[in-house]
């Protein structure tokens, strides 16, 4: 009997210990109230660790922090890993996969490599190539994609781990030069699991913290775009609003435009010009003191070319 109760204790902890993972929330941007489309569609491509294993997959968590996030979107995670390939057979069906999707497609994919490569069977440069086709394609199809660094492999007391390892860095590091050339963004992967063995069912695979913290990688990296490129143009609530000492105003522009931000007081009388000047498309904050106006309420208003948005404030004595 005490067995019993010792192996339901495991469970009920483990259940509950999943729950856990489950129940956390990301941090929202502000942008995402700016986001310009209806949806968001991702495309998740590559080997194991974008299929799953043993039902432990990321693409659930990174769904569920679009929706928290995004509420009124349509969230869309298709998951296009198949286990055991290289680069070389993904991108043998990389075309196919891709050319009728819209939005992102995130790849993932490099670590057999790495192992074909220390048993003599792949050259390093092959996974280059390869990885520069995948994005050359990507962007013909007009996708934005997001390079992922592949993760360590649990080298422990494992010679041909440590030696994969060894070349593991080496595409990681060939994965940010073809980024940078192509000047396209990518999710360090390997940076938010390193070397911590507990985020792995195995010596390779994420179990679910893994798997939890790779989503929030890729959901960093997907706001910074969305924040970059995909916002429409507005103008955000201060904050803190009512202010004592400053406030933050935020905006954002789908295009790069001239902007004009003014601070009137309800009068209708201008107190301050806060931004007479171009900025690029994107999400951008301006910090306003406010200790040196008088208590009251304000409008700010922001300006383009062809668009004009305003919105009330608070300024609270100190």
């Amino acid at each position: 009997m005490a067995r019993r109760s010792i192996r339901f204790l495991l469970l009920f902890l483990a259940f509950f210990t999943s729950a856990i993972v489950y129940a956390q929330s990301p941090s929202c941007s502000l942008s995402s109230k700016l986001y310009a489309k209806d949806s968001i569609d991702i495309t998740t491509f590559g080997a194991s660790t974008v299929a799953g294993i043993n039902g432990l997959q990321f693409q659930g968590y990174l769904n569920s922090d679009f929706q928290a996030c995004y509420p009124g979107k349509t969230i869309i995670v298709d998951n296009y890993g198949i286990p055991s390939q290289t680069t070389t057979q993904g991108l043998a069906r990389f075309e196919a996969t891709i050319k009728n999707k819209t939005g992102f497609v995130l790849i993932l994919m490099g670590l057999n490599d790495a192992l074909a490569i220390v048993d003599g069977k792949m050259k390093i440069a092959e996974t280059q190539s390869n990885m520069d086709k995948m994005i050359e394609i990507a962007l013909a199809y007009n996708l934005i994609p997001v390079i992922g660094t592949i993760q360590y492999l649990n080298d422990t007391n494992n010679k041909r781990n440590q030696n994969a390892n060894f070349v593991i860095r080496q595409i990681n590091a060939i994965y940010r030069r073809i980024a940078t050339n192509r000047k396209i963004y990518f999710t360090d992967i390997n940076a938010v699991l390193g070397r911590d063995w507990s985020l792995y069912q195995d010596t390779t695979h994420p179990n679910a913290q893994g798997n939890m913290r790779i989503a929030y990688a890729w959901f960093d990296t997907l706001n910074m775009i969305i924040e970059n490129k995909l916002l429409l143009s507005g103008l955000s609530q201060n904050y803190p609003n009512p202010s004592v000492n400053n406030t933050t105003i935020g905006f954002s522009l789908a295009k790069s435009n001239k902007v004009i931000i003014t601070l009137y007081n309800m009068a209708g009388a201008i107190v301050k010009t806060l931004a007479n000047n171009y900025f690029n498309s994107g999400y951008h904050e301006i910090v306003l003191p406010t200790t040196d106006l008088v208590p009251g309420i304000y409008l700010y208003a922001m300006q383009t070319p062809t668009e004009q948005y305003v919105k009330k404030m608070v300024v609270l004595g100190r």
